[in-house]
């Protein structure tokens, strides 16, 4: 049915990822077990001995700074892109977070995440698969592992540890009641996380069209059932299957998303969902809580050097 090379099938049986700067990745049998690398478990420790008001922990500095401030530059440039082609997006899970509870950045967080409706995301991917004009340097890519992500990523080519994570959204075929909701949350959970897609990732994995298509298929078929889709009526919103939310919550009201608002971030105003504070609550539970883990998934923020190519881009 397919061919793969003797290494790739032990790759794919068991492999040891040490390239992530904050943790060891070993992969046994399609399942990952994650270990907090001790650097990483230096800087959590260092934010959850923080004796104050969670809204008062002091901004980051040296090279993570530098990289929230590149991610900020990143996002202005998305928020141009959006607008002159009338496409919506609006902040969602920890840059949301961190408008609301540190008016900016999460102090320990290194990048942007952003939802988009599939209309706005399949037009947004239309008009820059090929490049972005004026922005030779940024480009866009599907991450796929052939399983139950496929993610669209806003990147830099000379710098890899600043992106934009952009979240595809859809509307459901009506509104629905707390007990639709349940069973259409239980519905998503379990699609997501099908054993068989583990075992047929590797007929997916190069092919970000044919898993894309898989995806839609089982919306159409699984999830909207076939009814179509009328955003006039108001309906309730999900997130989409193409990546494996942990959130508990992914089906919402129409209004807890539309019509969107712009919330103040660092020195800038971008789009936010209607009502935020409800959105955070239904995704991470009491928000204004310290959570376990408090260090930065892509980038060691231990390094006080200042990337040449990262000076560059916030110097343009």
């Amino acid at each position: 049915m397919f061919s793969m090379k003797k290494g790739e099938i032990l790759k794919h049986l068991f492999s040891i990822d040490t390239q992530s700067s904050n943790r060891v990745v070993l992969n046994i049998l399609g399942f990952k077990i994650k270990v907090l690398k001790k650097a990483a478990k230096d800087v959590s420790r260092k934010y959850l001995e923080f004796k104050g008001d969670i809204t008062e922990i002091p901004k980051a500095t040296g090279y993570l700074r530098n990289i929230q401030l590149a991610d900020l530059k990143l996002m202005k440039i998305f928020d141009i892109l959006c607008r002159e082609n009338g496409l919506k997006y609006f902040l969602n899970y920890g840059n949301l977070l961190g408008a609301i509870r540190h008016k900016g950045f999460i102090p320990w967080d290194d990048d942007v995440d952003v939802s988009m409706m599939r209309k706005d995301y399949e037009k947004f991917v239309e008009l820059y698969k090929n490049g972005i004009p004026n922005y030779e340097d940024l480009y866009i890519e599907f991450q796929n592992n052939g399983v139950n992500k496929c993610l669209l990523k806003l990147k830099h080519k000379k710098i890899n540890n600043i992106a934009i994570d952009i979240f595809m959204t859809d509307f459901y075929y009506k509104q629905t009641n707390s007990e639709e909701k349940d069973r259409l949350n239980e519905l998503l959970h379990r699609i997501i996380n099908r054993r068989l897609y583990k075992l047929l990732s590797p007929l997916y994995k190069n092919d970000t069209d044919k898993i894309r298509k898989r995806f839609l298929d089982v919306i159409n078929k699984e999830i909207l059932k076939g009814n179509t889709v009328d955003e006039s009526i108001k309906p309730s919103i999900f997130d989409s299957i193409d990546f494996p939310h942990s959130n508990k919550k992914l089906v919402f009201d129409y209004d807890v998303i539309f019509p969107l608002k712009e919330i103040e971030y660092e020195d800038f105003k971008f789009y936010a969902p209607n009502k935020p504070k409800e959105l955070l609550t239904l995704e991470f539970g009491d928000y204004m809580k310290m959570p376990n883990n408090c260090y930065p998934r892509h980038s060691f923020s231990g390094d006080d050097r200042i990337d040449v190519e990262m000076n560059k881009f916030l110097e343009e």
